[in-house]
């Protein structure tokens, strides 16, 4: 338990009067592992506080590096698939829409084939009323007017 008043280690001092410099809030420096050789008060005293702060945080959660380190690789392995699955399903897709645009045009090809067979049928109506006023023209001018051929396409 730390006395009242006192600043615990680590931990910036309460005291404002008190010109303190950002190295003595650092807390203590951590000894060696295995080691009982006394820690400086300070991190400012200890030049290797840096790196044995690192290799003690290493060796309690270095595990939890690795394993989330491992789960991202998995992740970012996924998210490739999924967006190659997605470019896939886009073209899928896309390759529908059209299919679904023949399918349409397919379903209206019995009504185009009955408009084909009504125009057929008017254009030879035509053709037959038009030899009719020909007769009729031929008689009122008293000779025969020329035959215009046929285009059999």
């Amino acid at each position: 338990r730390i006395a009242e008043g006192q600043p615990r280690l680590g931990m910036p001092s309460t005291d404002t009067t008190a010109s303190t410099s950002h190295f003595e809030i650092l807390p203590a420096g951590l000894p060696p592992a295995g080691s009982r050789a006394s820690v400086p008060a300070s991190a400012k005293d200890d030049p290797r506080w840096a790196r044995r702060a690192a290799e003690a945080l290493a060796s309690s959660s270095g595990a939890d590096i690795a394993r989330v380190q491992a789960t991202l690789q998995e992740l970012r392995k996924c998210q490739e698939a999924v967006s190659e699955q997605l470019g896939e399903t886009r073209e899928a897709v896309l390759w529908l829409q059209r299919l679904e645009v023949v399918e349409q045009q397919m379903i209206l090809i019995p009504d185009y084939q009955v408009k084909a067979r009504k125009l057929a049928h008017d254009m030879k109506n035509v053709e037959e009323r038009l030899l009719k006023a020909k007769k009729r023209a031929e008689k009122l001018i008293g000779h025969e007017l020329p035959s215009v051929p046929k285009d059999d396409e």
